[in-house]
């Protein structure tokens, strides 16, 4: 055997012991997980396509497959799980009516191309990729989601002068009507008996048919208008926790100077009644969201916001500029504990759910390597290549994003499993298998 064939053999050697060593060690340190199923878009093969794998990092499988072309981009992306698992709604842009030109020049020399228009629709397929169908048609819709009977999908829809509607469609593509005009947030309530938004910036609640709607909450009524309001349902159905946001102005010399956010919390009953603020984040004066420099909370978004499972607390997604995490409230002491802390150096966090038995958080977030050059760069370019030359096979190019878990208080944190480049989530996108 030559030196050269000893030594690519003794590299294989080392390369094959490298991935038996990791597929054993990933499965020993999460034998205390439940099975489960993440399902999220990316741009491995060039255009977004859905994938499926385990939360572990196993099993990695693609469900959708389109080809871009010049008239059509085909991305399929905001996938999201039915509640039994079964049926998978998405947004796809793969039917797309698009207007394309090629641009040329006085001597017909081709400088550019011009796309405009385009259309993006709901599609259902089965949980294996199979029976892909289209609920719209040459629509612009988007953030599809499932009822809790999976038998209705909620989703948003744009029209032709910039004005959203939510809307709802029965998953054979009938029965499609209006929630509202306006968009915002719909929720419904685990029974599956009731459905409540939050049009006009104040709560209502109606039937599972979207009708009979009746308005519970009065917070504008006044002359400064709360915007931006968000809800959450508790998991018996009782209470409902809401928060509000208004823009504050600083002025200097009678002058409008600058600008910062308020947020109000809320807790009240399913009806509207005993409405309560629990808590208020006030950008115009340092705290553990704004920092010291006030001038940092001039921005600021919560979003994900909901009740713990067991319905004690309001664990909600706060990003300020310089400041962000995952937040847990408890309504009764008005105490507030950042979950996530500084374990890790954030970039973003995409979402987060809770696993079966409501005792951890599951979050997918977005996180710097300590080295990135080195780790993001040159050693994932390596095994891209080993993947290709030596096994033919096309590496998912993995990101920086992970699939993190911790106990519902922030304690025991660890990384479970990366994600390929370019993740995007919809917004069921974990499975608990039974």
């Amino acid at each position: 055997m030559s030196r050269r064939l000893r030594y690519l053999t003794i590299f294989i050697l080392i390369f094959l012991f490298l991935q038996f060593y990791k597929f054993i060690r990933i499965r020993v340190a999460n034998l205390d997980l439940p099975k489960g199923k993440i399902i999220f878009s990316s741009p491995i093969d060039s255009d977004n396509e859905i994938y499926v794998m385990n939360i572990i990092g196993s099993g990695l499988k693609q469900l959708t497959h389109n080809v871009a072309t010049k008239t059509c981009i085909a991305t399929d992306n905001e996938a999201s799980f039915s509640q039994d698992g079964k049926k998978i709604v998405f947004r796809s842009s793969r039917a797309e009516k698009q207007n394309y030109r090629i641009i040329a020049n006085a001597n017909g020399r081709i400088i550019g191309e011009e796309f405009s228009g385009g259309s993006t629709d709901i599609y259902i397929m089965d949980s294996d990729g199979k029976n892909q169908i289209p609920l719209t048609y040459n629509t612009l819709s988007s953030q599809p989601f499932f009822s809790p009977d999976a038998k209705k999908i909620v989703f948003d829809s744009l029209l032709a002068d910039n004005h959203n509607l939510k809307k709802m469609i029965n998953i054979d593509g009938n029965g499609e009507r209006i929630l509202n005009f306006g968009g915002g947030q719909v929720e419904f309530s685990s029974d599956g008996e009731k459905m409540f938004d939050n049009f006009q910036y104040d709560i209502s609640v109606m039937n599972i048919s979207g009708i009979n709607k009746k308005r519970i909450t009065h917070l504008n009524d006044h002359n400064q208008p709360k915007l931006g309001m968000g809800f959450a349902i508790s998991p018996d159905n009782k209470k409902l926790a809401v928060i509000t946001s208004e823009t504050g102005e600083v002025y200097r010399s009678g002058v409008v100077d600058d600008f910062y956010k308020i947020f109000e919390f809320y807790v009240m009953n399913a009806d509207g009644s005993n409405l309560e603020k629990i808590y208020r984040i006030d950008g115009s004066v340092s705290d553990r969201f704004c920092g010291n420099d006030a001038l940092k909370s001039r921005t600021g978004t919560i979003r994900q916001f909901k009740f713990s499972p067991d319905g004690k607390y309001i664990i909600f997604y706060a990003d300020f500029i310089y400041k962000q995490g995952i937040y847990l409230l408890n309504p009764e002491d008005r105490s507030v504990i950042n979950l996530t802390g500084e374990k890790e150096n954030w970039d973003e966090i995409l979402d987060f759910t809770f696993t079966p038995d409501g005792k951890r958080i599951v979050l997918i977030a977005d996180i710097y390597p300590k080295n990135y050059y080195l780790h993001a760069v040159i050693i994932r370019n390596i095994k891209a290549y080993i993947n290709y030359f030596l096994f033919r096979k096309s590496t998912p190019y993995y990101d920086n994003k992970y699939i993190c878990i911790m106990d519902i208080n922030g304690k025991n944190f660890r990384k479970i499993a990366k994600l390929p480049i370019g993740t995007e989530l919809g917004r069921d996108f974990i499975h608990w298998k039974k």
